[in-house]
């Protein structure tokens, strides 16, 4: 790949600039005090600056989250040998320990699920994830995967809600239990004879 040219770079780090900016001033004071008047005088550039690079403060945010997920879900690219309970397990609790230590960020990601602009890193992380244990027949082919991976994906966000929602429980435990029920079901196990 050719190098950037001068005005390709210059916009990569001014675009950068904002974001890294946008979300020090987030976690430093919360997202619903910041405006994009403080984002703008931290990051030095002038708001329609802002405005070419991103159209909202949530944009910023869903950024934010495309960079994380997709870290996640590349990390667990990384593991192939481990099982897929094991490869599922690993991104729930990553994603879980995302959730808590970025909580605020991580409700505003929740609440903007919807859109053209919503990121879909997540779930076709957990696509990849069971695609391959179909293949490798460690969990059943009778459902189309992208019908799993949107399963998951949405048991996983109604534990994130009601957790973030009540302030009370252990989302980590949550998120094991949701794994069990997904994977395992809710049939009582038949001892044999």
């Amino acid at each position: 790949m050719p190098d950037m040219s001068r005005r390709e770079r210059k916009k990569k780090e001014t675009r950068e600039k904002i974001f890294s900016n946008a979300m020090q001033l987030f976690r430093l004071q919360g997202f619903a005090a910041t405006s994009v008047e403080q984002i703008t005088q931290h990051a030095d550039v002038g708001k329609g600056t802002f405005y070419n690079y991103f159209p909202t403060k949530e944009a910023v945010i869903l950024e934010f989250s495309r960079r994380t997920y997709q870290h996640l879900v590349n990390d667990g690219r990384q593991k192939p040998s481990l099982s897929t309970r094991q490869r599922l397990g690993t991104l729930l609790r990553d994603w879980t320990e995302f959730m808590i230590n970025d909580r605020e960020i991580a409700w505003v990601t929740v609440r903007n699920r919807e859109g053209a602009d919503y990121d879909m890193s997540l779930h076709y992380g957990l696509l990849a994830i069971l695609t391959v244990g179909q293949q490798n027949n460690e969990i059943s082919c009778e459902f189309d995967p992208a019908f799993l991976a949107e399963s998951l994906e949405g048991m996983m966000v109604q534990h994130f809600i009601r957790w973030f929602v009540s302030g009370v429980g252990d989302l980590h435990k949550e998120m094991n239990h949701a794994l069990s029920v997904f994977l395992d079901g809710l049939s009582e196990k038949q001892q044999e004879a």
